[in-house]
């Protein structure tokens, strides 16, 4: 629920429905061309592999550099909302910023070898736009991650192994956006699944991590707005082609993942349970804009639906999140 387009993968006839919305460009297949190769099997493209073994390893390097990198501390101070507020600048952040850049730049160079965005070699005109700046939510939040919680590892073999690991999972990441570019492609279902576990999995892990810092809530509010509003453009991009209406709703879903995180940090929830009732908002309302973007209107089925799943879900965090 919620992380579906709500349409079967085959049509009476037997055929694939592949679930793209009308209006989202025109086809090969109405335009009566053919198909490129490489657009049909993922992954066959060398300059692509070539741009994914490269960022991987440079993710992995990245990751590793940064447990070993000592950078001094600078504390910012400013009065916000009346009253001071202290922000502190380490090396951590530092990193973080730096390697969300290069995740970001080098998605964008990985997808840019897709023939629905380059063409072919025959001349024809790409099929798609320039908005492949869609595709860097999920990676950049990955990589985050990665330099933020190798340092937890026990030991610098484990520490080794995060490393190792974050540049295999961009690797994985990238195969499957690649794989979720066209709609009509054969791993297309699969991918869009995975990418959507990867991101709801990406926005927990985030949510705990800023959640219980307890830092200022224009802080964390805005912190956690900024991973809503990226992570729900991957969740929401392949809805519709009208990307200003993705951007929208992306909004709609931080503003209100901001707000509550606003006001949760007046309840006296542990850091557990605040990042799980911060997710079980973000999957309400990203699954309730996936509805509403692709039936075009909310029914009272679903919005009775999601609403018993929220009540069950907050009985069931407050009732075991006090003991995680």
């Amino acid at each position: 629920m919620g992380t579906e387009n709500g349409y079967a993968p085959f049509g009476a006839s037997g055929e694939l429905n592949t679930g793209q919305q009308a209006g989202a460009g025109a086809s090969f297949a109405a335009s009566g061309m053919a198909r490129p190769a490489a657009a049909a099997v993922y992954g066959t493209d060398r300059r692509f592999v070539q741009r994914v073994s490269v960022l991987a390893w440079t993710v992995a390097a990245t990751v590793a550099i940064s447990l070993f990198l000592r950078l001094p501390t600078v504390v910012f101070t400013l009065n916000a909302l009346g009253s001071p507020m202290s922000v502190r600048i380490s090396e951590t952040t530092v990193i973080a910023v730096f390697i969300a850049l290069l995740t970001a730049s080098g998605t964008e160079r990985a997808i840019r070898t897709h023939p629905l965005y380059t063409g072919d070699s025959s001349g024809r005109e790409p099929e798609l736009g320039g908005h492949t700046w869609l595709f860097w939510g999920l990676p950049a939040a990955v990589s985050i991650l990665a330099v933020l919680l190798a340092p937890e590892a026990r030991s610098q073999l484990f520490q080794a192994g995060a490393a190792l690991l974050s540049g295999g999972l961009i690797a994985i990441i990238l195969f499957n956006l690649y794989a979720s570019v066209d709609q009509e492609s054969a791993g297309y279902r699969q991918a869009r699944i995975l990418l959507n576990v990867l991101s709801y999995t990406a926005a927990l892990a985030l949510f705990l991590l800023v959640y219980q810092t307890r830092t200022r809530s224009l802080l964390s509010g805005t912190l956690i707005a900024a991973t809503s509003a990226l992570l729900a453009v991957e969740l929401l991009r392949d809805i519709t082609p009208k990307v200003n209406v993705v951007l929208m709703y992306a909004a709609l879903v931080a503003i209100v993942l901001g707000e509550a995180a606003w006001a949760l940090n007046y309840w006296p929830l542990s850091g557990a349970s605040g990042g799980l009732v911060l997710l079980l908002i973000f999957y309400l309302f990203v699954g309730l804009a996936r509805h509403a973007l692709h039936e075009g209107h909310l029914s009272r089925k679903i919005v009775l639906e999601y609403s018993a799943f929220t009540l069950l879900a907050l009985v069931l965090i407050m009732l075991i999140g006090p003991s995680l």
